[in-house]
C-alpha cells in the first residue's frame, strides 16, 4: 500500500511539473505576441490557458484521493498540502501570461507597447521564461538549493519594472499607453513573484524550513 501511495505522490508531482512547463511556454509565447503584435499567437496563449486550468483540476482530484484513501502523515502530508498552494500559484502564473496575451488582442492592430520600451519588455519576458525553466527543475527534482536562488532571479524582474516606471513620466505617452505599460510590467513582475512563492514552498517541503535566505 505504501508503494502505491508513493507512486500516486510522484504522479501528483508530475502534474505540477507539467503545469510549470505549460505556464513557462505560455509566458514565452505571450512575450513574443506582445513584441510582434501577433494576434494569432496571443489567441493561442489565451486558448491554451484552459489546459493549465484542467491540470489544476486534476491536481485537486488527486489531492482529495490521496487525503481520503491514504491518510498521509508527516513529510508526505506536508507535500500533499503544499501541492495545493503550488497548483494555485501555477494557475495564477498561467493567468498572468494570458493577461499579457489579452492586452495584445485588446489593442490590436495597434502595438500595446511603444518601440522605446520593447527592449525592456523583451528583457522582462526573457527573465520570466528563465524563472519558469528553473521552476520546472525545482519541482521535478525537488531541488531546494536551486529554489533558494530564485529570489535573486526575481530581483531582475523587479528592477526592470522599476526602470519602466521611471521612464514613463519623461516619454510623453498618453494616459492609455501609460496604463497599458504599467499593467504589463505588473503582469510580468507578479509572474516572478508566484514563481518565488512556489520555490519557498519547495524549500519548506524538502527541509521543513519556512525561512528563505535571499542573500
Amino acid at each position: 500500500m505504501a508503494n502505491v501511495f508513493h507512486v500516486h505522490l510522484n504522479e501528483l508531482n508530475e502534474l505540477l511539473v507539467e503545469m510549470a512547463r505549460r505556464v513557462g511556454d505560455a509566458v514565452e509565447k505571450a512575450t513574443a505576441a506582445l513584441l510582434e503584435s501577433d494576434t494569432a499567437a496571443a489567441e493561442a496563449v489565451v486558448a491554451a490557458d484552459e489546459q493549465v486550468n484542467a491540470l489544476q483540476f486534476r491536481v485537486d482530484d488527486r489531492i482529495v484521493e490521496l487525503m481520503t484513501q491514504y491518510d498521509p502523515v508527516a513529510t508526505d502530508l506536508r507535500f500533499v498540502l503544499g501541492a495545493v498552494r503550488i497548483s494555485v500559484d501555477l494557475e495564477r502564473m498561467g493567468d498572468l501570461a494570458k493577461h499579457v496575451a489579452k492586452s495584445v488582442l485588446l489593442r490590436a492592430p495597434v502595438p500595446v507597447i511603444p518601440d522605446s520600451l520593447r527592449a525592456d519588455f523583451a528583457a522582462m519576458g526573457a527573465a520570466a521564461v528563465h524563472l519558469s525553466q528553473k521552476l520546472v527543475t525545482v519541482l521535478e527534482e525537488r531541488d531546494h538549493l536551486l529554489a533558494t536562488q530564485m529570489g535573486l532571479d526575481d530581483d531582475e524582474l523587479d528592477a526592470i519594472q522599476q526602470r519602466i516606471h521611471a521612464q514613463l513620466p519623461d516619454l510623453g505617452y498618453g494616459p492609455q499607453t501609460a496604463v497599458d505599460v504599467a499593467l504589463l510590467a505588473r503582469f510580468f513582475e507578479r509572474f516572478g513573484d508566484h514563481a518565488v512563492r512556489i520555490s519557498h514552498q519547495v524549500v519548506y517541503l524538502v527541509t521543513g524550513d519556512v525561512h528563505l535566505d535571499r542573500s
